[in-house]
Order: structure tokens, then sequence, then C-alpha cells
């Protein structure tokens, strides 16, 4: 469609406002415009048209023999185009229609899975679709209409908001412990050949490197390990039947580090991070359903850092609070 058939709609619809209000001023106050912008618009339309379509008089505004012919047979057609714009406006208000996700299997695994329930209920005239994937790939051409992915974001034309600072925890089994000794620092890890669980990462296709942060400090291990694996459940699974050491999110452990299963080895170097993020399509116009899964996400994590805190990690939830808003 060219672009000049955007202007005749506008003039189209300007016109029919005239022949409704029957004035130039009350038109303008009904399509919040100036009444010199609505003399213009009619204007344009008849010199587009090249035909005389409004008589103006002082005491009043009638349409012409022309006009009048014109407005009868586009005035249904002007009513649809209102209808359709305020239906399109009423849906990007509600939550409703078909919502499909990419999420991070963890997440996934250990957040939404228990709350989904609850946010399905709340929003009865929603469809979800939940789809765990290891990378968000082109998220709009694959149908998704937002990703929560773990990582630093790469550059993309996509928004990306972080919703959450996970801490990276690195634990042992008290039975791997047992067998090959506690290290004291980060370090021993490599100077007496720990054996390490290593994880791949999805954006490069090799292991991660193993971290430490305290204070500002930061310390790489070069760690070794004969069991890689490019899921997380299988990675924690290994690490609490005792084969080796694993650093892993601390969501959802609070369990295994109370009830003993894992041991926290390095309790006093705890400032290692891994953020999450959502990512959407564009800032502007997003819809009311995506806003109110982004939201579902920023309370289920307050409610599952609220949790951990209670088992001696203290100071999560206000994390969480201190993280940018959504602001969608």
């Amino acid at each position: 469609m060219e672009e000049t058939d955007g202007r005749l709609v506008g003039g189209l619809l300007v016109l029919a406002a005239v022949a409704d209000a029957r004035g130039f001023r009350k038109a303008a106050d009904r399509l919040g415009m100036t009444q010199s912008g609505v003399s213009k618009a009619i204007a344009k339309l008849e010199s587009r048209l090249d035909a005389r379509l409004v008589h103006r008089t002082s005491r009043a505004v009638e349409l012409t023999d022309e006009g009048h012919a014109l407005y009868e047979r586009v005035a249904p057609h002007l009513v649809g185009i209102s209808e359709a714009a305020a239906e399109t406006a009423k849906s990007r208000g509600s939550v409703r229609g078909n919502l499909r996700v990419n999420v991070d299997p963890l997440f996934s695994r250990m957040v939404l899975s228990l709350k989904l329930s609850e946010f399905l209920l709340r929003n009865p005239d929603l469809e979800l679709r939940i789809e765990t994937r290891d990378r968000i790939a082109d998220l709009v051409s694959d149908g998704f209409d937002l990703a929560v992915r773990f990582g630093e974001p790469t550059p993309s034309a996509l928004v990306a908001r972080r919703v959450f600072n996970a801490r990276i925890l690195t634990v042992a089994s008290p039975t791997y412990i047992e067998r090959h000794g506690r290290p004291d620092e980060p370090n021993d890890l490599a100077r007496n050949a720990h054996q390490c669980i290593l994880a791949i990462d999805p954006s490069t296709g090799r292991p991660f490197e193993w971290e430490f942060c305290r204070r500002g400090r930061i310390v790489s291990v070069a760690v070794k390990g004969r069991l890689t694996v490019t899921d997380s459940g299988t990675k924690l699974g290994a690490c609490l039947a005792g084969f080796g050491v694993a650093q892993v999110i601390d969501l959802g452990l609070e369990h295994h580090l109370k009830g003993g299963a894992l041991i926290n080895l390095f309790p006093d170097w705890p400032d290692e991070r891994f953020p999450l993020y959502v990512y959407y399509a564009s800032r502007r116009h997003v819809p009311a359903k995506v806003r109110k899964f982004i939201d579902f996400i920023v309370s289920s994590l307050s409610l599952e850092t609220g949790a951990v805190s209670k088992t001696g990690h203290a100071g999560m939830g206000k994390e969480l609070a201190a993280l940018e808003t959504i602001g969608v």
C-alpha cells in the first residue's frame, strides 16, 4: 500500500467526523485536532479527489452532493476500521491468546514448573506453551513471544532485561569429600587434581571457565575432569552421587544444602554470579500477556530467593529487589 493511501484514509476519517458533527470545531474536538488542522485535512482530501466535498458558511458546514455520496460509500468501511483498531488496542491490553516462551531448562525445572499452575489459573484466557531450549536462536522467526536465559546477552536487536543475579556455588557431596578430601581454597581444585564436572557453554560450545569472586577479586582456576555435560540435571545428579565437584546455580538447592547432601566448599568466596535475562522483540507496544509473564517470573524469583534466605543465604531477596526494574 502506498504512503498516500494512509493519508487518504486519514482524510476520509476527518470527513466522516465533519459530517457527523456538522462543523469543523466539533469535529476537531472529537478527533483531538485543531480546527485549522481539520480544515487543512478536508482541503487536501478535496485536492486529492479533485472534487468539492464541503460547503463552508458562516453558520454551518454541509457536505456537497459529492461529499454525501462519498461519505455514504465509505462510512461502513470506516466503522470497520475503527472497530478493528479498537479490538487491536483491547487485545494488547488483555491477557489472552497464545503465549510461546523459550525457557532455559534449569530455570523451567527449578522455578517455573512449580508455579505455572497458579499463573494459568489467574489468566484463564491464556494458552501457554513452554519450550526448553539451550539457545534463543531467532526469537521472532521461530514464533516465540519471549525467552528466558541465563548468562550475559550477546549483541542483538532483541530487548534484554536482567531480572535476577543468581549465585554460583561450588559444591561436592560428603562421599566425594571422604574419598578425596576437602579443598581449602579454589586453587586446590587444580593443585590437588580434584575431579571436576564440566559444563558446556551453549554460546561457545566449550566448557565454562571456573571463576571465584570475593570483594572484587576474581580468581580463575583451570580445573579438569573426565565428565563433561550439557544438562544441569545430569551435572547435579553426578555431583550428588559423589563423582566430583560441580559449580551450580543456587536455585532449588536449599534442601540439598540444609540436609547435608551437598556441601558448599567455599562459603568465603560468595560473589560469583550468573545473571538471568528475559528477551523480547521490542520496547514499544509490549503485549499485556508478555508483561504479565515477566511480572510472574519476577514474582516467582522473589518467592524463591525468600525461601533461600531462610536457609542461611541472607541478602538474596534484597539483591533481587535492587536489580533494574522491568518497566515494560
